[in-house]
């Protein structure tokens, strides 16, 4: 499969850009039910709903980069796994280095202006402008960081914060908290979840996004066993979308205690000289299942 490596640092990137959902593997009961939904019912300031949304965004510190191991499943389209490392730079900078047997195979960078994929076995680069995937959803870098770092955030505004609640329905759905927009524009919508793990901590659990009436795209996040030096993190998320009539199905695992926060790194693309530019749209129809 010659375009084994691009089409899966493809579908990280998708996935990551445009986050149905799915139950997390975990060790703490934080899975909603495959069951139809109750709607969600409307709570004021001080209700047990805005309690746990106030202690979920509590537990979200501050930070500025992070780097961390990182495991890449592809499960669909087809099946490949790798080992890597993601690197944050806060608001500025999502960077997966893919490798396999030790060699570095392919790179994905996403900042708020370019959309990067690089297959450095067969030399192919993917280069799309930013906007062109997240101008309906208005998703911002520092929002894929939140979804990919298991995070409630509000599109466009960052992390969620308790003063937040105001421009969110917050309710209970199967026993969850549920947080979608007060207001979204028309053909959009989004959705999160999130539960009360054993030890009491609520933790985000999954994240709907849907467009036009596609098929969503949706995170399931599996909770970090303890608070991280910068707060509450996952250290899995199940990334499932349809996109150009593909399936994608892809699972990231952090290993959340090598991970190093705060030191100032800032990674950079290889040099892409003597590299075939494709055009994602045309190698995702091009049928490579």
């Amino acid at each position: 499969m010659r375009h084994a490596f691009i089409i899966a640092a493809l579908a990280l990137t998708l996935g990551a850009c445009s986050t149905q959902r799915r139950s997390a593997d975990t060790t703490q009961t934080v899975t909603p039910t495959d069951a139809v939904q109750t709607p969600a019912a409307q709570t004021t300031p001080g209700s047990e709903p805005h309690a746990r949304f106030t202690a979920m965004t509590s537990a979200y510190g501050l930070w500025q980069d992070v780097q961390m191991p990182v495991r890449a499943s592809i499960r669909s389209p087809f099946s490949i796994s790798a080992s890597g490392r993601l690197t944050m730079v806060q608001g500025k900078l999502i960077h997966i280095s893919v490798r396999l047997l030790g060699m570095e195979v392919a790179v994905m960078q996403v900042t708020p202006d370019s959309v990067f994929v690089v297959d450095k076995f067969h030399r192919y680069l993917i280069a799309e402008p930013t906007e062109k995937l997240t101008a309906r959803t208005g998703l911002t870098v520092g929002d894929m960081q939140n979804a990919l770092l298991g995070r409630a955030f509000l599109p466009g505004q960052g992390a969620a914060t308790a003063s937040m609640s105001s421009r969110l329905t917050l309710g209970e759905e199967d026993g969850m908290l549920s947080i979608a927009p007060a207001d979204a524009p028309a053909g959009y919508t989004w959705r999160m979840h999130a539960a009360t793990l054993d030890d009491g901590r609520v933790a985000l659990a999954d994240l709907t996004v849907s467009v036009d009436g596609q098929a969503p795209a949706t995170a399931a996040y599996t909770p970090a066993a303890q608070l991280s030096p910068i707060g509450a993190i996952a250290t899995a998320v199940d990334l499932r979308a349809s996109v150009a009539g593909k399936k994608i199905d892809a699972r990231l695992s952090y290993t959340a205690d090598q991970a190093r926060w705060n030191t100032g790194t800032t990674p950079s693309l290889p040099s892409l000289r003597g590299y075939t530019r494709v055009s994602a749209a045309t190698l995702l129809k091009s049928g490579f299942l």
